[in-house]
């Protein structure tokens, strides 16, 4: 993209973003009045079944009701009593399974992922949806599939994933579309608001808030209102309106009483989101209060996906009272409750804030140790490639977005004239993008076949030469060298020469490897082995081991005609990934080709 396609691109993204945000901020208050009239009317219909009146049919009904029942009472007590939400929904997967009741099983396999989700547990709740993928799709499963699907961007949101986060969301969003399934649309949206509030975009996170309630009250649904008042009072804070998220906080204690109560899990969010918007008008008392009743709620129910956020604004509040020491001990907390549920750009940022902390209490040791942690999970999870990608998703859904409504127009305005002339132009530019993309393809695969033929005369070389050692550029600034003091040369030199052996045996192909086993393997610590790593091979870990592994590939392909010729997969899960995309990638960026093509030709050649 040329230098006038981004100016022109920015200025269109922040145009929309200023126009709909305008619009939002005026019709918050339209929301509120058509939430109280949904509650009004529930009330006066009596459609609101207590949690008692449910128990008391769940005790009268078999079959398919009952298991529906159950499922229901599981929602309710969700936020309320984990266990007894636990009970619930196994006895409905139980009876759901018996009756072969396809439906209720997929609910409550989305419970159980839910379930791990605000616990923490990321990993295993992503299991459980990934085991069920191609089993609930949008068309026999609608609602099912949105659920699951939402939960999986809220996942990678959580864990710092953004941009497979957007990826699934826009996704979503696409099928809500092209279905206009009101269920679909609201989760969509609720997908993209919880993944721009954690980018701290709270305009877009509003925006897609406001979208995702307008479709739950046409529904009439008020299980997720609580949330959604929640995210409307953080979000007018975060945008400098503090007065309109106290009154929005004022309308979610007023709903909670005409309505129920929402459970601890709901409570204790608000409470901390109450606790930061007091905090930020210096009443710190108050700020103090609900924060102390949000961390009570957090702990006695093992809410750990919630706990690194509020001892972030623990730490916070005590800065604002010139606590450092205590504020310093809450940042290390709020890493290890991170750690402990791998949401990692918590530890990114915390760990920048605790180097500026300890380089003002003059502990020069506790910057390098938090320096160095920050920079290992930037290199590993925040890099260039995911902010691009990112950037790109954004863009596509803007012009998408902008398309959808330049059609609407021309179809309400246009004449047959200038439809006529619509068609022209579009034809002239089909055949303008036709011509250029045939002249790009024909360089892209030029260029291709003097890259393939590039690495197989090197190859040869190396495989004369009998030298098959990893070859990286030296890329460490003297500003790095700097932060990383000299080691001992006698350690350095026992360090190189075990690891010379263990890339002897080929231990990168395992696919658990790490810097924590390598450094096990080695009898160092993870620290001199990443300071290794990076002086004498050039490169960070990552790099490092992807250099190994295409090396070892590389060489395995010219002389293994039957390796070759297997999958794909295969062939990437021999040499350590887990991932098709990871190793497409790696290939791409070590050789500027995939591995797909280079195959391809050679087996051509032979």
């Amino acid at each position: 993209m040329n230098k006038s396609s981004k100016i022109f691109v920015t200025v269109f993204i922040i145009f929309h973003s200023l126009v709909f945000s305008q619009n939002e901020n005026d019709s918050i208050g339209g929301y509120f009045n058509r939430i109280e009239n949904l509650i009004s009317e529930i009330k006066i219909k009596n459609k609101y079944k207590e949690i008692n009146t449910l128990t008391a049919l769940a005790a009268n009904v078999n079959g398919k009701e009952k298991a529906d029942i159950l499922l229901q009472l599981c929602h309710l007590y969700t936020y309320r009593n984990i266990e007894i939400a636990k009970n619930y929904n196994q006895e409905a997967l139980e009876i759901s399974q018996d009756l072969n009741y396809q439906n209720g099983v997929n609910k409550a396999k989305f419970n159980i992922a839910y379930l791990q989700f605000i616990q923490g547990d990321f990993n295993r709740s992503m299991e459980v949806i990934k085991s069920l993928e191609e089993k609930v799709s949008y068309i026999r499963f609608p609602e099912t599939y949105a659920d699951f699907e939402t939960l999986k961007s809220d996942i990678h949101t959580e864990k710092g994933e953004y941009d497979m986060a957007l990826e699934t969301g826009l996704s979503l969003l696409d099928v809500a579309e092209n279905t206009k399934n009101e269920y679909i649309l609201s989760k969509a949206h609720a997908a993209l608001s919880h993944y721009y509030l954690r980018l701290e975009n709270y305009e877009k996170a509003l925006e897609h808030c406001l979208k995702g309630l307008d479709y739950i009250i046409k529904q009439k649904d008020t299980h997720y209102i609580f949330q959604k008042v929640d995210e409307i009072a953080r979000m007018s804070a975060k945008l400098g309106d503090k007065e309109a998220a106290l009154l929005a906080y004022d309308f979610y204690l007023k709903m909670e009483k005409e309505l129920y109560s929402p459970g601890s899990y709901i409570q204790s969010v608000v409470y901390m989101n109450m606790a930061d918007i007091y905090m930020s008008n210096e009443e710190f008392k108050k700020s103090q209060k609900y924060l102390d009743q949000s961390l009570d709620m957090i702990k006695s129910n093992n809410y750990r996906f919630r706990l690194p956020r509020a001892l972030m604004i623990r730490a916070e509040l005590f800065l604002k009272t010139k606590d450092t020491s205590n504020a310093i001990l809450a940042y290390e907390k709020s890493i290890d409750a991170a750690e402990n549920i791998n949401a990692f750009d918590v530890i990114k940022s915390n760990s920048l804030i605790l180097m500026d902390l300890y380089d003002v209490t003059d502990k020069p040791e506790k910057v390098k140790e938090y320096r160095t942690l920050h920079d290992a999970i930037r290199d590993s999870l925040f890099n260039n490639e995911k902010e691009q990608r990112i950037i790109i998703l954004e863009t596509r859904r803007k012009i998408k977005e902008a398309n959808q409504k330049q059609q609407e127009l021309e179809m309400v305005n246009l004449s047959q004239k200038s439809k006529l002339t619509a068609i022209i132009t579009a034809l002239v530019s089909f055949l303008i993008v036709g011509l250029f993309v045939v002249i790009s393809y024909v360089k892209i695969k030029e260029k291709n076949k003097v890259i393939y033929r590039r690495t197989i005369e090197n190859l040869e070389a190396q495989l004369k030469t009998g030298n098959n050692e990893v070859s990286v550029k030296k890329s460490i600034s003297k500003s790095e060298d700097r932060t990383n003091p000299a080691l001992d040369d006698h350690v350095k030199y026992i360090i190189l020469n075990r690891l010379k052996k263990l890339e002897a045996e080929n231990f990168f192909i395992d696919s658990h490897c790490n810097l924590h086993q390598l450094s096990e393997k080695l009898k160092t610590n993870p620290k001199y082995l990443s300071q290794v790593i990076n002086i004498e091979k050039g490169s960070n870990f990552n790099n490092y081991i992807n250099e190994l592994r295409i090396n070892y590939l590389l060489t395995k392909l010219l002389q293994d005609e039957e390796f070759r010729n297997s999958k794909l997969s295969y062939i990437a899960s021999s040499i350590g990934y887990n991932n098709l995309n990871t190793f497409n990638a790696a290939f791409k960026k070590r050789q500027g080709i995939l591995p797909s093509y280079f195959i391809k030709q050679l087996n051509e050649e032979n």
